[in-house]
């Protein structure tokens, strides 16, 4: 596992280039589909509802630390209505989830963060009067040791240095999203969770976002990520589970699926597709 210091390097976007292949880590999939060792994330038989609306029905996966698991699907499919109740901010109607081993279902939001467990919303949500130091410390108010600190932060993402001092609401779509990141960083989780990651951004700043997840990744921190972008997510999943009303409609690793695949799951026309043991 890497240390948050080992982590250096500076984003290239380029609005030109398709979305490409995310660098991989070594060895065979080993996690959510064909099995491995303890998962950080633990998630099985989750129900949840807005209402007589069910948004979450059944929905099971497990993702391992240095991992990125993908859920995909249309607007309405339930993916941030599943986030957010593992985040414990939604109510669930049933099902288990696990930290590290350790069921937190019954916490509230706050200890499933002291647990290791975070969550970056949908835009980002920083203060935008309060500099990058400044959305960066009020991530460290769960209180757990580990090695993330501001510096640590910089090390990590050093085109967030020379912003020590801006006011967050100034920034590009791009660096508000590294300071999101960075901000879940500071609670030393061992899961981060990431709706929309890149909706509303340029082409370039799509790009920078995700080579800050790769960091993220490479320092054995697991990851859900919620994505809408199909091309983006087949490329950059460990794994990958397509959404749609709620249900899970397609399963598989990057490698045994195609893009088709994944639009007509998200449609709900996909048939559920199981990789074999």
């Amino acid at each position: 596992m890497l240390h948050p210091h080992d982590l250096h390097g500076r984003g290239r976007g380029d609005c030109r280039r398709p979305a490409r292949r995310c660098d991989r880590r070594p060895g065979g999939p080993d996690g959510l589909f064909r099995g491995g060792g303890m998962s950080t994330l633990d998630v099985r038989d989750i129900r949840a509802s807005h209402g007589q609306l069910v948004a979450a029905q059944g929905i099971s996966f497990r993702v391992e630390a240095g991992r990125m698991l993908f859920l995909a699907g249309a607007n309405g499919a339930g993916k941030t209505t599943l986030l957010r109740t593992i985040a414990g901010d939604h109510r669930q109607d049933g099902g288990t989830i696990r930290l590290s081993g350790v069921n937190v279902t019954d916490m509230p939001a706050h200890m499933r963060a002291r647990a290791g467990l975070s969550l970056v919303p949908e835009g980002r949500r920083l203060f935008p009067q309060m500099t990058v130091r400044e959305n960066l410390q009020l991530g460290a108010s769960t209180s757990r040791e580990g090695p993330w600190s501001v510096e640590a932060i910089y090390d990590a993402f050093p085109n967030l240095e020379k912003l020590d001092r801006s006011p967050a609401g100034k920034l590009s779509g791009g660096e508000q999203q590294a300071v999101a990141i960075g901000r879940a960083l500071m609670g030393d989780p061992v899961a981060i969770m990431l709706d929309e990651v890149s909706l509303g951004l340029s082409p370039a700043a799509v790009e920078l976002a995700y080579q800050a997840l790769r960091k993220v990744r490479d320092a054995g921190i697991a990851l859900l990520v919620v994505e809408q972008d199909l091309t983006r997510a087949l490329a950059c999943a460990d794994e990958l589970i397509v959404m749609c009303e709620g249900r899970e409609m397609l399963r598989s690793l990057p490698g045994e699926t195609t893009l088709d695949a994944l639009v007509s799951a998200s449609l709900g026309h996909g048939k559920n597709e199981e990789v074999a043991a």
